[in-house]
């Protein structure tokens, strides 16, 4: 929950701003800070498709988030400049870094009402000498509570995505709870959160009956594995975004508890695609070009449609033979386009044509 993404879009192109939001730590202002704390992420880019996805490609993304004390010398605590009319003086104000982490574009401004002035300053924790900086330590959930006080729930997915969904239906996913503890049972309180939560129900299921509801209580045991079915029912042809929170219930009412988070999101609506005039199968649409000659040239128009809510990314892939899935030659086959974004209830032409070979016998085109 600490790292969320803006995308800027228009039909060519798109940028995505990552922020980072820094969680709120409780820090003493004379307290040892100790390490400053390191987080780690990366943004997967994929094609939404009703298949498995396959990731493009990944960016890492690191942060870091810590506490700067910059301050100056004591006796340098008031500056008292004088210079005769005409001249100037100037003091070095040397300034000292305490805190965990660099500080850039240090903003100084000369009270009561004199002008502001920035000055770049990059400073470094450097230890004293016959003293071992801290080690660092381990981060917990809340980067609050030591690390032994951190209940071992694990979870097999770090967030649940669904990708594109068909306005009036709903679809199910799990996901896998772990007590990872060998001799504690823990407690725990599941709730669904966000702006979207509308759209995003707990499952479950008693006896004969099936609940849906956006709350939950659980018992899981040592070593024990939960599975908690989750349902994606958009309402809206937009991307939707929710988190279920994952708390312990039954703490101490003086402790707060620990809180995890999993991501939810998903699209309300889908593409449908269809090519006018030719079969469909399980897997596509096929047109065949029978009876290409060799040394001659063959075309074939095909009328692409898509009849959905929500655009489609059509590639068109030339076969000569369906069952073997050989691709032609790029040399006997032209294309065009051969690859393209259909938008919602739209449509678009696709043009082919064959160049015959000896022994060729035709061409299969499947989008």
């Amino acid at each position: 929950g600490m790292l969320s993404c803006v995308v800027f879009q228009n039909p060519e192109s798109f940028m995505v701003w990552v922020h980072f939001h820094a969680p709120q730590k409780y820090q003493s202002c004379s307290g040892d800070l100790g390490p400053a704390d390191e987080y780690s992420a990366r943004v997967d880019i994929e094609v939404d498709c009703p298949g498995p996805s396959h990731v493009i490609r990944s960016v890492p993304l690191r942060a870091r988030s810590g506490t700067a004390r910059v301050h100056a010398p004591k006796d340098l605590q008031n500056v008292n400049l004088s210079a005769a009319l005409g001249q100037s003086s100037t003091q070095t104000l040397p300034l000292k870094n305490a805190g965990n982490i660099d500080v850039h574009v240090l903003t100084i401004l000369v009270l009561p009402s004199g002008p502001q002035y920035e000055v770049v300053l990059k400073g470094q924790v450097v230890p004293e000498e016959g003293v071992n900086p801290a080690a660092p330590g381990p981060v917990s959930a809340l980067g609050m509570l030591p690390h032994s006080e951190v209940p071992p729930i694990l979870s097999n997915k770090q967030f649940v995505a669904w990708g594109g969904v068909t306005l009036g239906r709903a679809v199910q996913q799990k996901l896998v709870l772990r007590n990872n503890s060998p001799n504690t049972t823990h407690h725990l309180r599941l709730l669904i959160r966000g702006q979207d939560h509308s759209c995003f129900q707990l499952q479950s299921s008693f006896g004969q009956e099936e609940r849906l509801t956006r709350h939950r209580e659980l018992s899981i045991r040592p070593r024990e594995d939960v599975v908690v079915h989750l349902l994606f029912a958009p309402t809206r042809v937009a991307c939707t975004l929710s988190k279920l929170e994952i708390k312990q219930s039954g703490v101490r009412p003086s402790q707060p508890g620990i809180k995890f988070t999993i991501p939810l999101s998903g699209y309300g609506g889908t593409s449908n695609i269809i090519l006018e005039d030719h079969r469909k199968r399980s897997d596509g649409y096929v047109a065949m070009l029978m009876g290409v000659a060799a040394g001659q040239v063959s075309k074939l128009c095909v009328c692409v449609r898509n009849t959905g809510c929500r655009a489609a990314f059509i590639k068109a892939v030339p076969y000569s033979d369906l069952h073997t899935r050989s691709v032609m030659d790029s040399s006997d086959i032209s294309l065009s386009p051969s690859q393209f974004v259909l938008k919602e209830r739209t449509q678009e032409v696709g043009h082919m044509t064959c160049c015959g070979q000896k022994g060729g016998s035709g061409l299969i085109w499947t989008t």
